[in-house]
């Protein structure tokens, strides 16, 4: 287990924390921060994941308390839980990821309400994703009868409820002033969530644990096993490598290298989505080198592509889109799904190109739609020598 004295001395030792990023882990009721144990050992391991480093915080629960002279704390009370470690245990982390279980989720999210009604919007900008597994947003019904009569003094339990007013109200504050924000002020945060439901989850069910929110996945599992499948471990993978701004510099994760090759012309159906004069040239991130490899990895090809000029704008990225859409065969189709986080978009743009039926031909529009829009652009240049031409 990560202690408080490896943190400091991890991230103190560090030439550059700004290159380093905090996993902060919430469990769920009744549960604890050892549930946890599986993920981080593997992140531990995890030779491209070196930059990272696991919190996790714990807080009391329980199904009832005996001893009269103690209480079990409440959501309110749990959340300014949370902000004081983060203020404190996680103080050197310039970057910081919230990974929560069950009703962790809930109590991540009562966090970010309450920060928000303090005016301290601004200090939430160093929360680059949270990620929800099997989080009752809109409760949990199993066993309800029984719950209400044997817990109804559980602060906890009454919040688990469906229909529950306080959860109501603070899922509209989050979804409106951290999901849905365009900017960073006092009363906003834009923070993007990923949220996942398990697959066999009867406790939460997936329409409860998948709510309103936009960026949503079913992952193998029932209530506790959703955070102990392979994939559940893959998938905070990606988000870490892809969705919080740390640098991609270790991931064992291997790519095309950008060998020395002409960048491939734009196909002639696409010169005339040419708009404007070419933009200035950007510096570009150089591509780990490898051996050459007809289908670059999706990570390597995201963190050159998000270099291009304008792929942090939405409209651009769908000009990209229906660029590739008319270069492939009409019957072919090409429709990936907007997400409102520009790398999260360009993830899934990239993702849908890797697994298309037609991979080689989806890759290649991908390049030359980018190439035709900003063919002056040093990551375009990369990209071109990192995704060949279909044999």
């Amino acid at each position: 287990m990560t202690t408080q004295a490896d943190v400091m001395g991890a991230v103190m030792g560090s030439a550059d924390r700004q290159e380093r990023l905090g996993v902060v882990f919430v469990h769920g009721f009744r549960s604890s921060a050892e549930m946890w144990n599986p993920l981080i050992a593997s992140i531990e391991q995890d030779d491209g994941l070196k930059g990272v480093t696991a919190l996790p915080f714990t807080y009391d629960t329980r199904l009832w308390q005996v001893v009269p002279v103690r209480r079990i704390p409440a959501f309110d009370t749990v959340a300014d839980s949370l902000k004081e470690f983060l203020d404190t245990e996680a103080e050197v982390f310039d970057r910081l990821m919230l990974v929560c279980h069950s009703q962790g989720g809930l109590v991540a999210q009562r966090f970010l309400a309450r920060m928000l009604a303090e005016g301290r919007g601004r200090d939430l900008a160093r929360i680059r994703r949270v990620v929800l597994f099997a989080c009752p947003n809109n409760g949990s019904q199993l066993a309800l009868s029984l719950r209400r009569g044997l817990l109804s003094r559980n602060p906890q339990e009454s919040q688990l409820r469906p229909l529950n007013q306080q959860i109501a109200d603070t899922q509209r504050i989050v979804l409106r002033d951290i999901v849905n924000a365009r900017e960073t002020t006092a009363r906003t945060s834009p923070i993007p969530f990923s949220v996942y439901a398990g697959e066999t989850d009867n406790v939460v069910t997936p329409a409860s644990a998948l709510g309103t929110f936009p960026d949503t996945a079913v992952l193998p599992g029932g209530h506790s096993g959703i955070v102990r499948s392979p994939r559940a471990y893959s998938t905070l993978r990606r988000l870490v490598l892809t969705g919080t701004g740390i640098p991609f510099t270790t991931s064992p994760i291997t790519g095309a290298a950008a060998e020395q090759e002409p960048v491939p012309a734009a196909p002639a159906n696409l010169s005339s989505a040419t708009n404007g004069p070419p933009t200035a040239p950007k510096p570009v991130e150089a591509v780990p080198e490898s051996p050459p490899s007809v289908f670059p990895d999706t990570i390597d090809i995201v963190r050159v592509a998000e270099q291009v000029s304008d792929m942090d704008d939405p409209d651009f990225r769908r000009r990209v889109i229906g660029l590739v859409r008319s270069t492939l065969e009409p019957e072919a189709g090409f429709s990936p799904a907007f997400r409102a986080h520009p790398r999260d978009h360009l993830l899934e743009i990239v993702e849908r190109c890797q697994t298309h039926r037609l991979r080689a031909a989806a890759l290649a529009a991908f390049r030359d739609a980018v190439t035709v829009l900003r063919p002056d652009d040093a990551a375009t240049a990369t990209l071109g020598a990192m995704i060949r031409d279909p044999e």
